[in-house]
């Protein structure tokens, strides 16, 4: 299982139908392997007090947030319940605050080797308003984010992991191998940069050898880990587009990719590929970062 499975699993719902798959693989994630389930709901504010506020207009806002609670408490409690039982969705923990900083910060709080939530759909003028929580969130966080979307109910069965052979994407392809049931097949995909040069079909062949070389190694690697089925194929163009359509053509319900580490403002930036990928995926996304740093 994936590296974090000695330690909890955060799983973040706010109730929505956009969640239901999040909870459902939470829930056959810990039955498969034992891992707690740790249920968070955010309770934001939809407003907050300021000076000069008049005091009677407050006390409607105040009242209508708490109406507002009240409905989020009972649909996050009846989708939880639903899914894993009335003892489970007692157990659903509710916190104030920001959503993105709240479920960065509970997961530090658990000890939580793995984030999970829903992946929602989102236009543009949601972006502007800041309001992609799971891009948000894989942003921020320092541990692997496992974003579902409504559709996958279970375990993913059929895995791509885009692998450019730098640490993190080899660390991403191990860390989806541990989400993958017995049976299942893992996909390293590797996708080279298109290239319109007609004169050089010497340096082409040896590019592919060369990843042909590498993802034979990295295949080697990883088998006998898991009862998974490991192949691979090498892609041509765009790393997204490639990658989505890679994934339609086979069925695949997963895609993993690593991140690369960054100074505290390349991390807000994630990389273009993560991001595109978050925002244009129509399957659920494995975003994994590099492992920590040993200290000492």
């Amino acid at each position: 299982m994936f590296s974090g499975q000695n330690r909890p699993v955060l799983l973040a719902t706010d109730g929505t139908d956009e969640a239901v798959g999040a909870v459902a693989v939470g829930a056959a994630l810990a039955r498969a392997t034992l891992t707690s389930l740790r249920m968070l709901s955010v309770l934001e504010p939809a407003s907050y007090s300021f000076a000069g506020v008049d005091p009677a207009g407050s006390a409607a806002d105040a009242a209508a947030e708490s109406e507002d609670e009240g409905r989020i408490r009972r649909t996050v409690t009846s989708q939880v319940a639903a899914v894993l039982g009335d003892d489970a969705a007692r157990e659903v923990h509710f916190a104030r605050g920001r959503v993105v900083p709240t479920i960065v910060a509970e997961s530090r709080k658990a000890g939580a080797g793995l984030i999970l939530l829903g992946l929602h759909p989102h236009d543009i003028i949601a972006r502007l308003a800041g309001e992609e929580t799971a891009l948000r969130v894989a942003r921020t966080a320092e541990l692997p984010v496992l974003c579902v979307t409504p559709t996958l109910r279970h375990l993913p069965r059929h895995i791509l992991a885009a692998v450019d052979f730098s640490p993190a994407s080899v660390r991403a392809a191990r860390e989806a191998l541990g989400l993958a049931p017995a049976g299942s097949t893992l996909t390293l995909v590797h996708v080279r940069p298109q290239t319109s040069d007609r004169n050089a079909p010497n340096s082409r062949a040896n590019y592919s050898s060369g990843v042909g070389d590498a993802l034979a190694r990295l295949e080697q690697s990883l088998a006998g880990e898991y009862p998974v089925t490991i192949k691979s194929v090498t892609l041509e163009g765009a790393p997204v587009p490639e990658l989505l359509n890679y994934a339609l053509q086979t069925g695949a319900e997963l895609i993993a990719l690593g991140t690369h580490r960054h100074s505290l403002v390349g991390r807000l930036m994630l990389g273009s590929v993560a991001t595109d990928l978050l925002r244009a995926a129509t399957l659920s996304v494995f975003i994994v970062p590099p492992a920590p740093r040993a200290v000492g």
